[in-house]
């Protein structure tokens, strides 16, 4: 009998994030958990992106400079699927959270135009 028979293994129901924001980039990161047992809901990481915009926990207004990283700072794609992550261990426990980053290529740029003044 295969050892696997014998220990069933156990489908990970939830996954680490945490925020970073250009602006704040000195404060400490705040790690949350969110539950996506719902794989029909939170399939990717894009849906997970329209969970954190709907529930408030970033404004909306950061829409358009938001991407996701993992923890080795390694740019996700959005079309990531959340079981694919959690199955390599990303995002399976706060040290490996996923990182959303927030507002780097806007505060890049405006950091750069005052470099130039």
């Amino acid at each position: 009998m295969a050892f696997s028979a014998l220990c069933p293994q156990t489908q990970t129901t939830e996954l680490w994030i945490t925020y970073h924001q250009a602006s704040r980039a000195h404060k400490q990161v705040t790690a949350q958990l969110v539950d996506v047992s719902d794989a029909a809901h939170l399939f990717d990481l894009e849906d997970v992106l329209d969970y954190v915009f709907e529930k408030g926990f970033v404004d909306a207004k950061w829409r358009s400079v938001v991407w996701w990283e993992d923890r080795t700072s390694v740019r996700l794609k959005a079309s990531t699927t959340i079981q694919d992550l959690l199955t390599r261990g990303a995002g399976s426990t706060p040290e490996t959270a996923l990182r959303l980053i927030v507002g780097m290529y806007l505060f890049q740029m405006w950091s750069s135009k005052l470099m130039q003044l």
